[in-house]
């Protein structure tokens, strides 16, 4: 079998790579900026536990970084590589960051990620990003130009895209972890996307609880306990699994009485259903234990619910371990696509893509999630945009509950 090589760039603690070399492709090269996952990358290879072997793997910057110098260094010629992976900084687009997209440097390494792609000479590429990049505003100020203007940046590079919104959980993944995919494919050569392999709606196939990701993790050590403070303790003793502490409505012009969610880092998972999406952070959701009471969910806890491997080692303080572990792809999930990935890879491999065309729409249900947010921005925009003065009230009690 013709071995098909690829590399990995933002490639973090090495969920996406563990998961597509799982599938019985090989990296060859990976990097990133960050300390904390390069020394985690360098201790697994070093580890030997069939990761990353052979593998040059760098503490390297993508904008200063070039194609031609990966390729020398790994021993390859323009195209030998066929796949390019990575999860550029999704910071920028997620509704838990400020959002400022384009205007935020991190949206920008993008543009060496295509820039380098077309360096490699790879005829596909990949990357994750969060659901919020669906609907993010370009530079233009619209809903959704920001990802059209993506794919346009891509097409002019001769790379035709295929859009995605999967939840992990549909994958056999113990989380509730609703993800973009975006592939990068020259003309011809449309990836056949794995079907879901789990639903919520059919017996047969259920998702998979957290508490199985739990379960297999064992009881937690001494120094991973983390209780509440007081007062916090007080807020969560008597929710039920499954609820939070509310935050305060934001108002709205459809949502006179406030929009509301939960608080970060007050909720009380349930473990019977897959846990909601492991965040980048601290804030990691509370559990009841029935041995130890309520406590925080573990590093180690949170890395089996993404489905790293138990022996997976992670490098840095605990919240350098936090962040790796909620900023990476779910292995498993990656391993089902790069399965899909590598047949259809060795079935193209020897045919000549096409070159030209327009670029093909997106899906219609995700179509219709950019309108569907163009309307909410119509009726509300003004309203969320009065923060300040929102801000006041709500401070004061008038929005509050």
């Amino acid at each position: 079998m013709r071995q098909i090589g690829f590399v990995s760039l933002f490639s973090g603690a090495g969920g996406l790579d563990i998961g597509l070399e799982e599938a019985g492709l090989k990296c060859l090269y990976a990097s990133d900026i960050d300390n904390a996952a390069y020394d985690t990358l360098i201790a697994n290879k070093n580890a030997r536990r069939g990761h990353f072997d052979g593998a040059l793997i760098e503490r390297g910057d993508v904008s200063v970084t070039t194609g031609s110098e990966i390729l020398a260094k790994v021993g390859a010629r323009r195209g030998d590589i066929p796949l390019l992976v990575g999860g550029p900084p999704c910071q920028s687009w997620s509704s838990a960051g400020h959002q400022k997209g384009w205007q935020d440097p991190r949206g920008r390494l993008f543009d060496d990620f295509v820039r380098i792609a077309n360096e490699l000479g790879v005829r596909w590429l990949m990357f994750e990003n969060v659901r919020g990049l669906l609907t993010a505003r370009g530079p233009d100020g619209v809903p959704g130009s920001a990802l059209a203007l993506i794919r346009e940046k891509l097409m002019a590079a001769g790379f035709q895209t295929q859009v995605k919104l999967i939840n992990a959980a549909d994958y056999g993944v113990p989380q509730r972890r609703v993800r973009l995919i975006v592939f990068g494919y020259r003309i011809g050569d449309e990836l056949s996307f794995p079907e879901p392999s789990r639903s919520k709606a059919d017996p047969s196939r259920p998702w998979v609880p957290m508490q199985k990701a739990l379960e297999a993790v064992g009881k937690p050590k001494a120094d991973e306990i983390i209780r509440p403070n007081e007062k916090l303790l007080e807020q969560l003793r008597d929710l039920k699994p499954g609820s939070g502490v509310k935050s305060p409505g934001k108002r709205e012009t459809t949502r006179p009485g406030g929009h509301w969610g939960y608080k970060q880092g007050a909720f009380v998972a349930d473990t019977s259903i897959p846990a909601r999406t492991v965040t980048a952070n601290q804030q990691q959701d509370w559990v009841i234990d029935p041995e130890l009471g309520l406590r925080r969910l573990s590093p180690r806890e949170c890395a089996a619910i993404q489905t790293f491997p138990a022996d997976w080692i992670f490098v840095g303080k605990r919240t350098d371990i936090y962040r790796l572990v909620g900023n990476a792809v779910p292995p498993l999930l990656s391993e089902q696509i790069g399965r899909a990935l590598r047949k259809h890879i060795e079935a193209s491999w020897d045919a000549m893509p096409a070159v030209g065309a327009q670029l093909l729409p997106l899906e219609p249900k995700l179509a219709a999630a950019i309108r569907y947010t163009e309307r909410e921005e119509r009726r509300n925009g003004p309203s969320r945009r009065a923060a300040p003065d929102r801000r006041r009230r709500v401070a004061g009690g008038q929005f509050a509950g």
